[in-house]
């Protein structure tokens, strides 16, 4: 059977198509086939990747337990930068359709796209300046195209964590960011609590932040 998914359906509830952290590999492979690629770990091959066959695509990577029946730990959309078409394939069973955002897309572009729950999302900023949009299932990075991080003094630094979401004009940064990879976890996991909390907003105060006014789309329910 061929699968749909949404990427806005994915960015919003942490589902993708069929796929959700509530599986296990049996129900996985029932349901998407022997995957494209599998990496080893725990000595077995409980990580497992779809993709298409052409490289410089998204592909989807899924992390199992060791210990039957090897239910989800997590799974990503790896190389999420790769998002370009109209939809992507991940293996021969699932599809997911783009929703009119991109690898080009920035974390603005993202927010205001309605598919985070305003009440639910907070926005990270860590030490080396990696940003991450974040609710209780969902944890998307983006990554800066600017290296001139390494160049700026700590009271420089410093600044920007202060300001962040509070004043600071974060526009030229926004558009150098890039998303890398999303990953949809356990509702109430810890992967919250791994962040580094240099500084965070909500995305009314990201948005606040941008030169041009913030809009804001309904969140899917």
């Amino acid at each position: 059977m061929r699968h749909v998914a949404s990427f806005r359906h994915f960015l919003s509830t942490g589902r993708l198509g069929p796929i959700s952290v509530d599986l296990n590999l049996r129900q996985v492979a029932d349901l998407l086939g022997t995957p494209q690629d599998w990496i080893l770990n725990y000595d077995s091959p409980f990580y497992w990747i779809y993709s298409e066959l052409d490289s410089g695509c998204p592909k989807l990577e899924i992390c199992f337990s060791p210990d039957a029946p090897h239910p989800i730990f997590w799974f990503q959309i790896e190389d999420a930068d790769d998002v370009r078409d109209t939809f992507h394939l991940f293996g021969q069973s699932l599809a997911m359709t783009a929703d009119g955002l991109s690898g080009a897309s920035t974390p603005a572009d993202y927010l205001r796209s309605g598919a985070f729950d305003v009440g639910k999302t907070t926005i990270y900023l860590d030490e080396c300046f990696v940003l991450a949009i974040v609710t209780d299932r969902l944890v998307a990075f983006f990554c800066s195209r600017d290296d001139g991080e390494e160049d700026m003094s700590d009271d420089q630094k410093r600044a920007i964590f202060d300001g962040f979401g509070k004043g600071l004009n974060f526009t030229a940064s926004d558009r150098l960011y890039r998303v890398d990879s999303i990953y949809s976890y356990h509702e109430g996991g810890t992967e919250r609590e791994r962040l580094l909390k240099r500084a965070t907003c909500s995305i009314p105060q990201y948005l606040g932040m941008m030169a041009d006014p913030p809009e804001i789309a309904a969140a899917d329910d």
